[in-house]
C-alpha cells in the first residue's frame, strides 16, 4: 500500500507530540528540524500543539498500512502569504523520497492563499536540506536560535516602557524598514498593545520619541519568553539601547515567572549577534532557511 497523507483535526494535534519529539532527534545528538523542536519533552511539545489556533495552522499524518509513519504540518499567515514548515519528520529515511510528491500537491490543494513556503532544517541536518532542495526551495540565510537565563540579563537604567498606540507609526515605520519580510504583520503589533502573552516596548529619547521597540511573546510551555524583533533607529545605535530592552523583556518575563528568554538572528546581522552574545545568550542551534515560491 502506498504512502498517504491523512490531515489531523486540530483536536487530535497533540497526539502527535510523541512522534514528532522522537524522530526529530538525530542519533548523533540534535535536531532534524528547528520549527519542529518545540519544548523539551513530550508534555511540553504537546501543549504548544494544543495551543496553535485552527486557522493558523495545519498537520497531516504520513500514513502507511494504516500506521503513522511520519509527519508535516506548518503554521501559515494567509494575510502575508506565508507558511512556517515543520518536518516533514519519517520513521525511516527513504520515506522522504515518497513523499515529494505528495507534499507539494497536498500543501497548494489545502492553503491556497499561500504564496511562500519556508522551511528550517538545522544546518547540518543533510537528510532534510537533501529533501528541501529536491523538493524545490530555495537555500536563503541561515538563522542561528539563542537563548539565556533571564537572570543573566540585567536590566539598564534606561527608561523602557510599553509602546502606546502613538507610537505606533514610528514603531511600524522603523520594522518595515529594518524588516522587509516580516511573519509579524502590522495586526499583531497593534494586538501586542493591550495582549498578556505578548508585548511591545519602546526605547525612547529625552523628548520621549520611540528611538527602538522589541517585540516579545511568552511561551509557558517552554518556561521562556521569546524576541521576534528588535531595532533601533540608526542614529541612536551604540547607546545600549538594544540591551536596554532585552532587560525590559526579560523583566517581563521574570514577572511571568520564565526562566529564559530566547530568539532567532540571521547570520547576516554580526552586529545583533554580538550584541546577543554579549548579553549571555548562547547558541541553541542553528536552521538554514529554505523558500518555496508558489
Amino acid at each position: 500500500m502506498p504512502l498517504s497523507l491523512e490531515r489531523w483535526s486540530p483536536a487530535d494535534w497533540p497526539a502527535l507530540a510523541p512522534f514528532i519529539h522522537e524522530w526529530n532527534q538525530r542519533p548523533a545528538g540534535g535536531i532534524h528540524c528547528v520549527h519542529a523542536a518545540s519544548g523539551t519533552d513530550v508534555a511540553s511539545h504537546a501543549a504548544e500543539l494544543a495551543a496553535l489556533a485552527p486557522d493558523e495552522a495545519a498537520f497531516w499524518g504520513v500514513m502507511l498500512d494504516g500506521r503513522l509513519v511520519g509527519t508535516v504540518g506548518c503554521e501559515f499567515d494567509t494575510s502575508l502569504g506565508r507558511a512556517w514548515m515543520r518536518g516533514p519528520l519519517v520513521a525511516a529515511d527513504d520515506l522522504l523520497d515518497e513523499l515529494l510528491p505528495l507534499i507539494d500537491a497536498t500543501l497548494a490543494d489545502a492553503l491556497p492563499e499561500i504564496v511562500n513556503f519556508d522551511g528550517f532544517p538545522a544546518a547540518d541536518s543533510k537528510r532534510l536540506n537533501d529533501w528541501y532542495r529536491a523538493a524545490g526551495y530555495m537555500p536563503l540565510q541561515i538563522h542561528t536560535a539563542l537563548r539565556a537565563e533571564l537572570g543573566a540579563l540585567q536590566a539598564l537604567p534606561r527608561e523602557v516602557e510599553p509602546a502606546l498606540l502613538s507610537d505606533l507609526p514610528t514603531v511600524l515605520g522603523l520594522h518595515a524598514e529594518l524588516f522587509p519580510s516580516p511573519y509579524l504583520g502590522d495586526d499583531a503589533f497593534r494586538r501586542a498593545l493591550h495582549a498578556t502573552d505578548c508585548a511591545l516596548f519602546v526605547a525612547r529619547s529625552v523628548e520621549a520619541e520611540p528611538l527602538g521597540y522589541l517585540y516579545v511573546e511568552d511561551r509557558p510551555a517552554e518556561q521562556e519568553v521569546y524576541v521576534h524583533y528588535l531595532g533601533v533607529i540608526e542614529s541612536a545605535r551604540g547607546r545600549h539601547l538594544g540591551k536596554a530592552l532585552l532587560g525590559g523583556a526579560a523583566q517581563w518575563g521574570v514577572d511571568r515567572g520564565r526562566s529564559g528568554i530566547a530568539l532567532t538572528v540571521r547570520e547576516d546581522r554580526p552586529v545583533a549577534i554580538e550584541l546577543y552574545r554579549r548579553s549571555g545568550f548562547v547558541e541553541m542551534s542553528r536552521g538554514r532557511h529554505w523558500r518555496r515560491t508558489a
